[in-house]
């Protein structure tokens, strides 16, 4: 059984909240998808990088008081919004997301309470190739080696896991609108998308201010504060605080 309960985030490293948008909510999300495919942005239509820094209809979406009251719930209070990307599996899209840990791609992100919202853009099911998660996997928070990738998968780098922890691993079927979070350093992938529909979810990353800090100097795009305090490193963020 999926995890639910935000008490039990610290020994799972994920939690899964369902229904935190309704219908009319994702299918704007899915125009404004279809307008930016449409208009040949960056990466599309497999891709969309950071969207919420050139577009508000993003940046509302990720500080959407539901979904910052999801990461509120394991995070604590005070929150920064470090990235987002739209990872789209088109029909029948023949790669995999290899196993993996979110920290090991943010060298200006530092310290733990560092987490992911997948948010599900279209309805996922075994079929096409939910996030799979091996609960746990961040205990310690220890950042792994990581070897090269192989041709068919999209990410540059992976980890490698054994067939123990392969075998654990749960698959984060939801409706569109439910969103998952979990720990930078769970490990986590996602299989070949065998079915004949899309299947996107949009990432959005967030930090506690408690427990991290962004290296703004070092980092690509602004970090914004939308929720609580900045912290003792946080003078140089952006205040988006709704």
């Amino acid at each position: 059984m999926l995890n639910t309960d935000p008490r039990k985030f610290p020994e799972s490293g994920y939690c899964l909240y369902r229904d935190v948008f309704n219908r009319a909510q994702v299918e704007k999300m899915r125009q404004s998808l279809q307008v930016a495919t449409l208009a040949g942005l960056s990466g599309l239509p497999n891709y969309y990088g950071e969207p919420h820094t050139t577009d508000v209809f993003w940046l509302e979406t990720c500080i959407h008081p539901r979904l910052l009251d999801a990461v509120d719930s394991v995070l604590g209070p005070n929150l920064v919004l470090v990235f987002s990307s739209m990872f789209i599996k088109q029909p029948r899209d023949d790669r995999a997301v290899c196993w993996h840990q979110d920290k090991t791609f943010w060298p200006s992100v530092h310290g733990t309470g560092v987490v992911t919202v997948w948010l599900a853009i279209d309805d996922v099911a075994e079929e096409n190739a939910p996030l799979q998660l091996i609960p746990g996997s961040h205990q310690g928070h220890c950042q792994l080696e990581t070897v090269e990738a192989g041709a068919k998968e999209w990410l540059s780098k992976k980890v490698e896991i054994t067939p123990r922890q392969e075998a654990s691993a749960v698959s984060m079927t939801m409706s569109a609108g439910s969103l998952s979070i979990h720990d930078s350093h769970l490990i986590h992938g996602g299989g070949i998308n065998h079915s004949d529909r899309r299947r996107a979810g949009y990432t959005i990353r967030f930090c506690s201010t408690d427990t991290a800090w962004v290296d703004v100097g070092e980092h690509p795009i602004p970090v914004y504060l939308v929720r609580g305090e900045a912290g003792l490193r946080g003078k140089d963020y952006t205040d988006r605080r709704p």
